[in-house]
């Protein structure tokens, strides 16, 4: 007979209770999963937790002692750039130019090369260029007698121009007389495009370039350029900074001036302040 509404068959029932079995594996084993996927995401959010914090903390360490090592780093600079001023302001020689002790080339000039004035007011030793006739270098001796073996120099120099053109100021030294009006010098001078001229004059020889190096400068503002002499050889120093050694023996001795050029058809004033000379 059939069945009533609601009986289910034997083997019907069978079929559902193993249905039920393979619901039930199912369900533990996607549970199993999930339990197993939930404490490997932990522990993975907790390894990379762990990760980022050490990594972190190295970095911050590594970041600090980078900072520490920096400003360590500068204030050796600064203790070294203080005690070389210090060092500076007790050289034998000090000229701040508040008056001409030492004796320095003034005056009007108008020859065949240009036509201004040098005067020392307000503190600085001006070199007032109102035209150039023909590019030239002129200098100031510091003395025309002073025979100079080893020696630092310096001079803080500056530079104020309306046009662009090639003016340079800084030192002549161990200069010294060949026949009635030839010398015989090393230069160095700072000019305006932050080229740095080292350069030997002779008489015979006429000018030989030594080194045109770029280096640090403040354009039209001052700068302070140093000499070291040391026998034959020679250190170069802008703003406290070495930029440049030699070594030449062609001149054991002589003289130190201050020295201007212009190679270029320009007006310019030429300022220079805070001489210093110490004999070694």
């Amino acid at each position: 007979s059939q069945p009533s509404v609601g009986d289910i068959p034997v083997n019907n029932q069978n079929e559902a209770d193993e249905n039920k079995k393979i619901i039930r594996k199912d369900t533990w084993f996607a549970c199993s999963m999930l339990v197993i996927y939930a404490i490997c995401f932990i522990l993975f959010a907790g390894g990379s937790y762990i990760w980022i914090r050490d990594n972190r903390k190295a970095t911050y360490a590594n970041a600090t002692a980078t900072q520490a090592a920096v400003v360590t780093q500068q204030a050796n600079a600064t203790a070294t750039a203080v005690a070389h001023s210090t060092e500076q302001a007790q050289y034998n020689v000090i000229d701040k130019f508040d008056a001409n002790d030492n004796r320095w080339l003034t005056g009007v000039s108008d020859n065949k090369y240009w036509k201004g004035s040098r005067y020392i007011a307000d503190g600085t030793y001006t070199w007032n260029v109102e035209t150039v006739k023909e590019t030239f270098v002129s200098w100031a001796n510091y003395s025309t007698t002073e025979r100079l073996t080893d020696f630092d120099a310096y001079v803080d120099t500056k530079i104020i121009n309306e046009q662009s053109g090639d003016l340079c100021s800084g030192f002549i030294f161990r200069k010294i007389k060949r026949g009635y009006d030839g010398n015989d010098y090393y230069y160095f001078a700072l000019c305006n495009d932050s080229l740095a001229k080292i350069s030997f004059h002779g008489e015979n020889e006429g000018w030989e370039q030594i080194a045109t190096i770029s280096s640090y400068s403040i354009p039209n503002d001052w700068n302070r350029l140093e000499i070291n002499a040391r026998g034959a050889h020679f250190t170069f120093n802008i703003n406290g900074i070495q930029f440049f050694e030699m070594s030449d023996d062609r001149l054991a001795f002589g003289g130190l001036a201050l020295v201007v050029e212009l190679g270029e058809k320009v007006p310019a004033q030429i300022l220079f302040d805070n001489f210093g000379l110490q004999r070694r």
